[in-house]
């Protein structure tokens, strides 16, 4: 696969990651379902987080952890593509 499928591929990735982990961070701040508006407990809070809630910051929190989270995966998706390591698990497994 050549470097610029790859890239693009890891680009669209990367992006709809950043939305999903945006959308994920901020109904588990708010502690709000994102599609239907209804309250519940999506998982844990930190103090911290809690805290820029009240302040109202919180949208800024949520897409700072959703750009590294998209990072990351995108990171581990890119090195599977250029190295071509799906191959190489075909032939173990």
């Amino acid at each position: 696969m050549s470097l610029l499928k790859i890239i693009i591929i890891t680009v669209i990735v990367f992006l709809f990651l950043l939305w999903f982990n945006y959308m994920g961070a901020v109904g588990r701040i708010e502690r709000r379902n994102q599609a239907t508006g209804t309250y519940r407990d999506f998982g844990p809070v930190t103090k911290k987080e809690e805290a820029a809630y009240f302040e109202g910051t919180h949208k800024k929190l949520a897409f700072r952890q959703a750009i590294i989270g998209s990072f990351i995966w995108s990171l581990i998706i890119f090195l599977f593509l250029y190295y071509e390591l799906f191959e190489l698990l075909k032939k173990i497994f």
